[in-house]
């Protein structure tokens, strides 16, 4: 592993662990100005966050969102995604107790970083060729996130965590081997040209987060 890849990676789980105590304060924010009540349509907003989610994913890998733009702007997303999200995370964390929520935030942490640490072992580009199917598995994500908004149930919903969930950790691979690509071919260059590699991490994290919650949320049930 060259010395250049372990400072730029460094520096992504650096501005993505920044990124997460943003969205963690955003959390607190929601939790004073969110009404209480909100807790209650917790399963109609993991549907439709999950579409956002996706989405958003969907934007990045075809460049739809800019490539290179400041990292402020992560942050900022981060930190409204914490306050979106306030009404699902309590909702979890008085259907799972304190104990298993905080279990499944430090198994995803964990998952997340063998995840990074399998990829950044081989070779830069290693898993890119995953690109195609990850991305189909992606629009087919969508088409389900949408049906389920309108016509899902629990079942329905846990069969697409489950989806999800492979998707979002094949896109670890993926990303961590495109970022060890990028910097063999001296793309990235400056701060800037970090930034969607952050949120696309970012994204992979909370995926696999709400995924994980909402399975064992249904399985303790």
């Amino acid at each position: 592993m060259s010395r250049e890849y372990k400072n730029v990676i460094s520096q992504i789980f650096k501005y993505l662990a920044i990124s997460l105590v943003f969205m963690v304060f955003g959390f607190f924010v929601g939790q004073r100005f969110i009404p209480q009540e909100y807790i209650y349509y917790a399963n109609r907003i993991i549907a439709i966050l999950g579409v956002l989610f996706v989405l958003l994913a969907i934007f990045s890998r075809k460049r739809i969102i800019p490539s290179r733009f400041s990292m402020n702007y992560v942050y900022l997303f981060t930190f409204i995604d914490g306050i979106l999200m306030y009404p699902l995370f309590q909702y979890y964390l008085y259907d799972l107790g304190i104990g298993l929520f905080v279990s499944i935030v430090l198994g995803t942490a964990v998952l997340f970083g063998v995840l990074s640490m399998v990829s950044s072992r081989k070779s830069g580009g290693y898993y890119l060729g995953l690109g195609n199917i990850l991305f189909a598995g992606l629009v087919g994500l969508l088409v389900l996130g949408l049906i389920n908004i309108f016509f899902g149930g629990a079942r329905f919903n846990l069969v697409i965590s489950a989806i999800s969930l492979l998707i979002f950790t094949g896109y670890i691979l993926y990303d961590i081997s495109l970022i060890k690509y990028s910097v063999e071919n001296r793309f990235i260059k400056d701060k800037n040209d970090l930034s969607i590699h952050v949120l696309n991490l970012y994204l992979d994290f909370i995926n696999i987060l709400l995924n994980l919650l909402n399975i064992a949320s249904y399985l303790d049930d």
